[in-house]
Order: structure tokens, then sequence, then C-alpha cells
């Protein structure tokens, strides 16, 4: 227990025993008066106490009670005496037995009577319950008691409740009560919340605030009490322009009720000259300002009252749209946004000349970036005043690669400049190696050069620290060595070779093939080329490596002075030695010295040199094969490859040799033991590298003597090229027969069923290409390619059907290929099948001369004529017909081929179908249809009705109103689907209206959105319909039985009771002049007569004598035109008996 509590605890214990005191105080008084005690004082207090206690011990006693207290429905014994000694409420109990105290309860009563009999308050009760007893006391006039409670309510007063007892002490006049709370009030103002005064009166809180806020308009809006709002505006309306935007510790009037969600509220402040476009100290509006808290609906609210899109915060000049790109934004802001975004200049600049896209990027704010590049009118290319563009902001100020790309795939300009340079430039000077991948990746021209006229891979080269893969990225996506570097005759290669790091450098730029066969002749202002700078410069490691590039160590200088002379009149000593290590095979092969070169060779072997394969070549192109043989033996590289400017590509010797169609230079190197199975390269700016072996280049080029050659030294015939065609397949493809047949000799038939890159088999490339002598080869060589499947479980036979290639078919049937076999997939179809689908009567017939089952089935039960008969192929069912197809076979589902043809719309083949003296015209489905079910839903014009009339003509008797197993008929089902036609013909050969299915539906049942169709039906009748059949009710859907009996609608037929039918009316258009019964009345709902009368027959049944008016529902109107129609009542028993159904 807290002191608080402990206090108030203590307080209570002596209230009551000063009640207690009181309560003594009472009796000495009404005992002795004011006199002087004396000796008979005693006897006159012992009364007094008697008194009270048999007072007390009367309380709702029948003992002595004379009247009854009545209090919420409950009753008490009461004493006039004691009521009229507490109050003088009632002028006169002696007349009245009973008393009331009303509109109090039963709790309240009984405390107030304990009260009167006993003198005691329960000090426990709580404060709202002594309220309601003071209020009781108050109204009946118990003085006593209401200083009583007044006491009590005093030690009640805290911080939760004195709020309510101030409330309660002011509108009663509790000035003690009233001072006390006012006190408590003033102490806690600052610790109450909005709900402590949600239930206090207006006037009162309105005081209260004036008394202890300095700013009134703001504690009433946070207070959220709009009824004190308006005391306010009645009280200041002078001044309400200049409180209302009024600025309180940085926050406005509208904008705290805005922030609190207060539309009402804020609504009453702009209707007293609040102003939505109020700037604060910084320069920013409200609609700024809820902008950076995400008030999408104080957003919406201060457009709606007219704030201004355009408004800029004068000092930094940025509008609302730079304000969100620099606040995070929540979906539904969002959302506004988009929806607002026309409103904006989505290309207004700030002070500092950025653009709302600008500041976006700057703050990495993603939703504000996808929202702007959805108007094409966004400028993503547009500078600051420190000339950064969005995408180098995002490369080089943040970083965000994510970013950068994103910005890019809208079309960013990658090529502007950054801090004076372009970004190029300035990713390559910062090392920046994302920012140069990025910019390689999106083809940034790496070529470029800045004001000064430097290249990307010039200044890496030149800085201090070499980045070998910053080299490499630039190098693979295009920097070209060759180029010439600014004030300078001399080539990036050039000037790298003069560089520091130059091996490592070149070394990067030969791996990934930068270098082509001109670059090694450019000179420079000395007249060097690459080579003769590294030789001249001792860069001998660069000069091996461009050698083996392929630059020419033998080359002469416009005068025919060769590089060694160069070097040797330079006294070079060094250099010529590296020449003459590499130099004088050139010489001697040049010259056919050929112990020279044996020589050479010797010596390279035993220093352990390296033969370079342009030393073969060279030899290879003069005929010098003895030559070439020395250097074979002595390890020159057979494999070297050589730069194919043409064809951009890196081949191998043999592939240079085949290209230019050296044969005995081909058979050499094959014979010399080189790879036959290497691939071209063609690997150029990270292309698909190319896949021709030697071989395949031979049948490209019909290079035959060589290819053969191939063959017979056992080159792989399992490789393909780059569109995953083998040898065998190229060799079909080029109608090459001699090579075709040399492969199929050396090969295994399982190379014959590989497929290339669109699935097709040599097999299939010889009967796409029509070259029918190699498919007649492959098919002698397996026997088994031609029941391969592809990868839609189709075999050839089946594509060549399905192409419509009478030819290629003809040719498959001539090497006696199972017509019969099906496809190995979900369908399981035959040739025959696919004939049917696709219409060639030509195939269609050859493949039944060999053979083909015209009743074979697929997986789902079709047969030829069921595919032709849907697809409306009447020629085709004619020879399916000629040559034995069953017109009866039911597929999967039960459908025989007419019902297909039904189903398809296919009148021709429904022709043709029931033309057939086999045909069973009334074959059931599974679902227990005949084939004229399916032309319910035809809605087209002419077709249901070509084929019901080809029924009937077959068929006179054909059964129309068949039922299905769910009780439908053909009428119900052309109905539910809307074939007004179908439904229409149907009635005029008598079929049934009132049919019903298995689950209640029917014509008049079924929910559409109009009555048209019905109404039309109808009308039309012109003969009364069958009659329907049933066990129940199709209205009510009650059961017939012994006492519910069968009754029929005259006019449409339909089976009803006889509550469902008791309107009776002529039906003149049936013959029908006495009145019979018609159910076109259902649920009390007025029939409408004119729907089954015209007005002529109407007037002519008001005009019959023996006509009487009948309790029908009809309108005033009706009625009114009835009887005056009216002759005769008496015959109204004999028009009952006459319509009575039988």
């Amino acid at each position: 227990m807290t002191n608080f509590e402990f206090l108030q605890a203590e307080h209570i214990k002596l209230l009551q025993n000063h009640a207690d005191l009181q309560k003594r105080y009472d009796i000495l008084a009404a005992a002795i008066g004011f006199n002087d005690i004396s000796v008979g004082d005693a006897s006159k207090l012992s009364f007094m106490q008697k008194l009270v206690t048999k007072i007390t011990e009367i309380y709702d006693n029948d003992l002595y009670s004379d009247i009854t207290i009545h209090c919420d429905g409950h009753q008490f014994r009461g004493h006039r005496l004691v009521i009229a000694t507490r109050t003088d409420y009632w002028d006169d109990l002696s007349g009245l037995d009973r008393i009331e105290f009303k509109d109090i309860t039963y709790n309240i009563g009984c405390a107030v009577l304990k009260w009167m009999y006993t003198d005691h308050v329960d000090g426990l009760l709580g404060s709202r319950c002594l309220m309601e007893i003071f209020i009781a006391a108050v109204k009946y006039r118990f003085l006593d008691l209401q200083i009583r409670c007044e006491l009590l309510l005093l030690d009640r007063i805290d911080c939760d409740s004195c709020l309510m007892l101030y409330e309660f002490a002011t509108k009663n006049g509790l000035v003690q009560l009233k001072g006390n709370c006012e006190k408590m009030v003033k102490t806690k103002w600052n610790e109450f919340s909005v709900d402590d005064f949600t239930n206090v009166s207006a006037s009162l809180l309105y005081n209260l605030i004036k008394s202890y806020s300095k700013h009134v308009l703001h504690s009433i809006i946070r207070l959220k009490r709009s009824d004190i709002l308006l005391l306010f505006f009645i009280e200041h309306f002078q001044e309400l322009p200049k409180l209302c935007n009024e600025e309180v510790s940085g926050t406005f009037p509208l904008e705290l009720a805005l922030e609190s969600d207060q539309i009402e509220i804020a609504t009453s402040l702009v209707n007293h000259h609040a102003d939505v476009n109020v700037i604060d100290n910084n320069g920013k509006t409200l609609l700024m300002r809820m902008l950076v808290k995400n008030k999408v609906n104080a957003l919406v609210f201060l457009i709606q009252n007219g704030a201004n899109f355009d408004q800029k915060v004068g000092i930094t000049g940025e509008n609302l749209l730079h304000i969100a790109a620099s606040t995070k934004c929540s979906y539904e802001l969002i959302e506004w946004l988009s929806s607002n975004l026309n409103h904006f200049d989505i290309n207004d600049v700030d002070c500092d000349l950025k653009t709302p896209f600008i500041r976006a990027v700057d703050s990495e704010n993603i939703e504000i970036i996808e929202l702007l590049l959805q108007k094409s009118t966004v400028d993503i290319n547009k500078m600051d005043r420190k000339g950064c563009s969005p995408v180098s902001s995002a490369l080089f100020k943040i970083k965000n690669m994510a970013l950068a790309e994103l910005i890019a795939k809208a079309g960013a300009n990658l090529n502007v400049l950054y801090k004076g340079v372009f970004m190029i430039h300035h990713a390559v000077y910062t090392n920046n190696l994302d920012a140069v991948q990025f910019l390689c990746r999106h083809k940034v021209d790496v070529n470029k050069r800045t004001a000064e006229g430097m290249l990307p891979l010039q200044i890496v080269t030149d800085s201090e620290n070499i980045n070998l893969d910053l080299i490499r990225i630039l190098v693979r996506s295009g920097a070209n060595i060759s180029l010439k570097i600014s004030d300078s005759h001399e080539t990036l290669l050039h000037h790298i070779i003069g560089s520091e790091n130059d091996s490592e450098i070149l070394e990067v730029c030969i791996e990934n093939n930068s270098c082509n066969d001109d670059i090694f002749t450019i000179v420079d202002t000395n007249g060097h080329t690459p080579i003769a700078k590294a030789v001249f410069n001792g860069k001998f490691q660069s000069a091996e490596l461009l050698i083996k590039a392929g630059a020419d160590v033998n080359e002469k200088d416009p005068e025919g002075v060769s590089l060694l002379m160069r070097i040797i009149n330079s006294k070079l000593d060094d250099a010529a030695v590296f020449l003459l290590d590499h130099d004088c095979f050139s010489l001697a092969i040049e010259f056919s010295l050929l112990k020279t070169v044996r020589r050479l060779c010797a010596f390279a072997k035993e220093s352990e040199k390296y033969i370079n394969a342009s030393l073969l070549w060279e030899a290879l192109q003069q005929g010098s094969f003895e030559i070439a043989k020395i250097l074979t033996e002595s390890g020159c590289d057979l494999n070297g490859c050589f730069y194919n400017e043409n064809q951009k590509c890196r081949q191998t010797l043999l592939h240079k040799a085949i290209g230019l169609k050296l044969h005995d230079a081909a058979i050499f190197l094959i014979d010399a033991g080189c790879d036959i199975d290497a691939s071209e390269q063609w690997q150029i700016n990270g292309e698909q590298p190319g896949r021709d072996t030697p071989l395949f280049a031979c049948i490209r080029s019909d290079f035959n003597d060589v290819a053969l050659y191939l063959i017979k030294r056992g080159a792989r015939l399992d490789r393909k090229d780059a569109e995953g065609r083998s040898a065998v397949h190229l060799s079909v493809y080029k109608k090459n027969t001699a090579i075709l047949i040399e492969l199929l000799n050396n090969c295994n038939s399982g190379l014959l069923l590989d497929t290339d890159c669109s699935g097709n088999t040599p097999l299939d490339v010889a009967i796409k290409t029509r070259n029918y002598l190699a498919a007649e080869t492959l098919i002698k060589k397996a026997p088994n390619l031609i029941t391969q499947v592809d990868e839609n479980g189709e075999m050839l036979l089946h594509k060549t059907v399905r192409a419509v290639d009478l030819e290629s078919v003809l040719f498959l049937i001539s090497t006696n290929f199972d017509v019969n076999a099906c496809a190995v997939n979900e369908s399981c179809v035959t040739a025959l099948h696919l004939s049917a689908q696709y219409g060639s009567e030509i195939i269609m017939r050859n493949l039944i001369l060999a053979g083909a089952n015209v009743n074979a089935t697929s997986t789902d039960g079709f047969t030829p004529l069921h595919v032709a008969a849907y697809n409306n192929y009447e020629a085709l069912c004619m020879i399916l017909l000629e040559n034995g197809a069953q017109p009866n076979a039911p597929d999967a589902f039960g459908n025989t081929p007419l019902h297909r043809a039904v189903s398809g719309g296919s009148v021709a083949c429904v022709n043709v179908l029931i033309g057939d003296s086999r045909i069973n015209l009334r074959a059931m489905n599974k679902k227990q249809q005949n084939a004229l079910f399916l032309t319910t839903g035809d809605l087209s014009r002419t077709n249901s009705l070509d084929i019901l009339q080809m029924f009937l003509n077959a068929d006179p008797q054909f059964p129309l109103d068949e039922k299905d197993v769910d009780g439908f008929t053909v009428f119900l089902l052309s109905y539910l689907k809307g074939n007004e036609n179908m439904c229409h013909a149907l009635l005029r050969c008598g079929v049934c209206l009132g049919t019903v299915s298995q689950s209640g539906i029917s014509v008049f049942k079924h929910v559409t959105p109009t009555k048209q169709l019905l109404f039309s039906l109808l009308d039309k009748l012109e003969r009364e319909p069958c009659w329907a059949d049933g066990h129940s009710c199709s209205e009510c859907e009650m059961k017939f039985s012994l006492t519910m009996r069968k009754h029929h609608c005259r006019h449409c037929g339909r089976l009803v009771c006889a509550r469902c039918s008791e309107q009776e009316v002529p039906i003149l258009k049936y013959g029908i002049e006495k009145p019979a019964r018609d159910s076109h009345s259902s649920g009390g709902r007025p029939r409408l007569m004119s729907r089954f009368l015209t007005q002529a027959e109407l007037q002519e049944v008001f005009m019959l004598s023996e006509y009487t008016t009948r309790s029908l529902d009809l309108t005033l109107k009706e009625r009114e035109f009835l009887n005056k129609a009216s002759k005769v009542s008496s015959i109204i028993d004999q028009i009952i008996q006459a319509a009575r159904p039988t």
C-alpha cells in the first residue's frame, strides 16, 4: 500500500468517526435541547437512544410499517414518521399508502433508504455511486445526506477522478468540492490525457483550458473537441485570421489537426480563416510538412481545400517533389504522388540545380525513382550545379550499382561528363573497378579521349599502381591498342611497350585477343613497329610475347632493311642475339637452306628454344615439305593458331591449309600428327566460340579428298558445330553422298540418332531437304532410324503427315514404315488421325492403301472418323466410311463420330454420316445424350437448325424429348444456353415446354438477366404443347400424393399442383374459349394477360355471353376492364367444370 492510499484509508476512518460523533451529538441535542444538563436528562437521553435504535431495527421491516416505498420495480416497507422526519418532499403523508423514488436505480434507492433509517453511508462506495446518491438527495431534499456525500467525495479527489468531480461540483454548486478539484486540476494539468477530457462538458472544459493553458486553440485541437472549438470561434471571432495561423512551438493549428487525423476540426479551421498555404519559419508549407510526415489523408485534405502544388521553399528553392524525393515514403504516399504526378514540374530545379530525380538518387529513394521513371518526360540526364548527373551520382557518390543499373535501363546517357571528364575516365582515374565494369557492360566507348587526348587504357598504364583487372576489363570491352595517342605518332601498343610494366600489360592484351596482324605493322615517329621498339629498348620479354602473338621478326623498313640489320647498325649486341635466336629460321626457310634449318633446329633443341608455328606455315606455303618435316621433328608447334582477318577468328595450321585448299599441306599436317579435332576459335568480343573441326571445314568447302583422309585417320565423328550438327548432318545437308557413305562406314548407328539444336536427326534433315538418296542410305545403315521419336513423341511419318508433305509420306511408305505406329505421347494418334486432322485426301488414300487401320483409336478413343467429322472434312469422312470406318464407334466419353460432327457444327459431315446405312442416330454417350444434344451450344443462325432438320428427315420419330442423365432435354439445354432459334424450332416440332431437370431447373425457374426469350417462346406457341410428367410440382416442388393431385398448365404444359394453377383464363389461340388452368402467376405476382392473349382475343373473350370475372390476381385497371365485359355470373361453376384437367 502506498503512502497516498494509506492516508486516504485513514481519512475515510476519520470521516466515519466524524459521522458517528455527529450522530451522537444530534441524539444529545434532541434529548436535552440546548439547555444545561439536569438530573432528569439521563432518562431523556436513554429514550432518544432507544428511539434511534428502534428506527434502525425497523429498516425494511413489516413492524409498524404504514407505507410502501417503490423503487426501480422493487418494494420496501416504510414508515411515515421516518420519511417525514428526513424530508419535506411529500407535504402530507397521511393520505398516502405508497410513495415512489422515480429515476433512481435499485442500488441507489437501497443506499438512500439505509441512510434514512441508520444514518449510515458506506464509505467504500464508488465516486459515481456517491454522485448518484447526492443527486437523489437533492431531488428528494435529503439535506443531511447531501452534506454526507460531499464530505465523502472530498476524499475521492485524485488525478483520475478530479475532472469528473470538478464537473459534478460545478453543476451542483458544491463550492468546497469544486475548490479542491480546481487545485488538483491546476497541479496535474500537464499529466492529463485526451481520454480524460472525453466526457467533460464543453463549456466547463473550455473554462478549464482558458484557465490553465497558454495556447487555447492548440489545446482544444489536442483534446479533439470540436464542440469546444465552436465556443472558441464564437468568442474570438474578430481574431480568427491571426489565431488560426499562429505557429506555436513550430506547429500550426491546422497542422496539429491534420497530424491527429481530425478532418472535421481541420475543416472547421479552414472555414474560419486557417490558411492551407501558410508558411513556417523555414519557408515550408503545410503540404510539405505533411508530406515529410507521410500524412496522405492530410495531403488529400489540403489539396481539396486549395493548397498550392507549385509553392517553393524560398531559401533552398525546392518544391514538393524535391522534398518527397528526400523523404522515406510509405506505399500510400507513393500512390498519392503517382495519382498527382501530372500536377508537378518533374524537371524543376532547386537552388543547386538539382531536379527531384537527382535528389531521389542522392537519397537512394528507389520508390520515388521508379515513380519518376514512369513519366516519359523525366530528364534523367540533367546535371546539377556541380555537373553531376543522376547516373554519375549513383556510380561515384553513393556507389550504388543496382541504382545505376536502373537509371541506365531507363536510357541514361553514360557518355556524359563528370568533374570535367567522361565517366569512364573518372572511373579509371579513381581506380573504381565496379564503375568500370558497369560502364563497359553497358557498351560505353572505351576508346573515348579526354580533352587532353588521353585514352582510358592509357590512363591505367600511366598510373603508379597498375590494376591488371582494370586493364583486362577495358581490353575485353574493346579498348583498341592500335589507336595513336595524342601529340604522338606512336600507338597505344608502342606506349605500353615503353611503360614500366610493359610485359604484364602486354600479356593481358594478348590473352584477350586485342592484337591482330595489322597492328604489328604500324610505326611510330622513329619508324619503329611494336616489335622493333621492344627490341631497340631491350624489352625482350615483351618482344617474345609479340612474336608469339604474330609479330614478324623478319620485317623490313620501307628501304628494305631488315630489323636484324638495323639492330646490328645500332650496335645493340643483346638485341642482335635475341633476333638471331628468333630470326635465322625464317631466312633459312625462305631460301630453302635444308642443312641450315637442321642445324638451327638442333641448336634450338639444345637451348630449349621455342620454334614458332609461323616458321612451319612459311615452309608449307612454299611447298618445302622436307624443311617442314625437320621443323616438326624438332618440336615445332603443329597446332599453333593464327588470326584470320576475313573470318575474324583464330585458326590452327590445318584449318588454314583447308581454307586455302592446300591439299598437300593439309595431308602433311595430318600425317605429322596435328590435332585433327581442334576447333576454330571464334571468341571475338565475348561472342560464342565456333566449333568447326577440320572435318567440318572440309565438308563445308567440298574439300572431299582431305575430308576422306581425315575420316580414314580417325577424326572424331561425334563432334558438333555451333548449331549442334554432326558431320553426318552436314554431309546430308550439303548432299555430299561420297562423304556420307564414308561416314556411315566408320560410325556406329547410335551417332545417327543425335539431334541438332532444332531437334532434327540426320534422317530428318534428309527428309526436309528432300534428299531421299541420303535418307535411303541412312535407313539402310540403321533401319530403326525411321521409328525414332522426337521430343513431342512423334515419328517421322507423323511429322510429314502433319506438314502435308506428300512426297515424303510416299517415300516413307515405300520403306515399309508401319503406318499404324502410334505417337509416343499422351494422344497416341496414328498417321491416319493426323491426316484426318489436316485434311489431305491424297495422303489419307495412300495411308489406307498402305494398310492404315481406319478404326484405330487414340488415348481418348477417337478414331480418324471422329477427327475428320469434327474438323468438317466431308471428303475424308466419305473416304473413311468407304474403307470400313465404323460410324457408331464410341470414344472414351461415349461420343460417336456423329456426336463429334454435331459438336463441331460440321453440317456437311453430319449429312454424310446420316447418309450411311449403318449409322445409329439415337446412340447415347456416357451422359445419356444423343448427338442432337450437342447442337444446343451452337448459337449460329442455321447450323443447329440444319442439323435438326437432317435428324428429323432421317428419323421422323426421333425422340426430341429424350432426357440425359441429369434430366435435361435438348430443348431445356438450348434454352439455358440462349439458343433461341433452336428453341423455337423444337417447339414447332412439339417438344414439351415444361420439362424440369433432376435439379429442379426449368425454363420458368432458370435465372436470366431478362425473360425476353421465355416471353418470346410463350407468345409464339401455336398449339397446346405436350404435358410434362413428374413426381412433384414444377413450381413449388411439392410431392404429389393421394391428396395432392397432378394438374397441367393448359398454356405451357408444365406439371403443377392445384394451388399453383388456381388461375383460369381462356386461351383462344389454342381454340380454348372456356377458362382453363394457367400457372403463369407465381408467388402472388401479377400476371400480365397480354403475354398470353392478344388485344383482339381479349375483346372476343369479354364479349362472350357466358363469361364473368373470376377472382384473379390482376391490376385495378384489368379488373375494371374485365368487370365491364362480364355478363353472367351463374356460368362460373360450368366454366370451372369444363376447365378442370382430366
